[in-house]
């Protein structure tokens, strides 16, 4: 998937950051505190960097989640087993209104979720827009993909629970928001016999259509995530 490489670059980049952030504390009025995280939400698992600014109540994180599920899913006449890929990685802008932990947060991820479908035949046979046929050496696969590029926004609290003597201390932090993924869109192909029956083309793409009004009102992906770090 051409993602993993966003994946990468994100990394990469908290890396680079936290290592800029880390210079730029002997800097008043630049960054105040740099805390690497990791995050385990409804995106997924992964790295996350919070960084805070110096003499204002805002910071900036930089983070990517990935995470794979199966699930099936089915339409009128279609039962589908779905392999499901979550990966995200990107920027988020955080206020802080009372100067403390609490905070109000918005940005954006380039999303990479992703489904690939494959159609599971009953008794050897598949029924595609009421009309039944033979499933041996063919196959219905699929995919439904969302846009690339997701605002977010969100809420959330995040703090430092003890004191590391000296060497900032560990965090805990919670966020409850939502990433709009756009509406989904929706492919199906036959292969082998199937592919050049007659009138199948037809069904087929009747019942990509019965697949994308099933799947069409999941365009809000809600996101609750919880972080653990080190403040630095």
């Amino acid at each position: 998937m051409g993602f993993k490489g966003y994946g990468a670059g994100c990394a990469a980049g908290a890396i680079l950051l936290l290592c800029h952030a880390a210079a730029a504390e002997t800097i008043p009025g630049v960054v105040s505190s740099v805390t690497p995280e990791l995050s385990i939400s409804t995106l997924g698992l992964g790295p996350e960097l919070d960084a805070r600014f110096s003499g204002v109540p805002f910071g900036m994180r930089l983070g990517a989640n990935f995470f794979s599920l199966q699930r099936n899913l089915s339409t009128n006449d279609v039962r589908y087993h779905g392999s499901i890929d979550l990966a995200n990685g990107g920027i988020v802008g955080d206020w802080y209104p009372f100067h403390g932990n609490f905070r109000l947060s918005g940005g954006f991820k380039i999303n990479g979720n992703a489904a690939d479908v494959s159609a599971h035949p009953v008794a050897g046979t598949l029924v595609i827009n009421h009309h039944a046929y033979s499933a041996q050496g063919s196959q219905v696969n699929g995919t439904i993909d969302y846009d690339s590029f997701a605002p977010y926004l969100g809420l959330g609290y995040q703090g430092q629970i003890l004191d590391g003597a000296g060497f900032g201390g560990p965090t805990v932090g919670i966020d409850l928001g939502a990433m709009y993924q756009g509406s989904p869109k929706t492919s199906l192909h036959a292969s082998g016999p199937l592919a050049s029956m007659a009138g199948f083309a037809g069904n087929l793409a009747v019942e990509q259509q019965s697949l994308q009004s099933k799947v069409k009102d999941y365009t809000v992906y809600p996101v609750l995530q919880v972080t653990v770090g080190w403040r630095f």
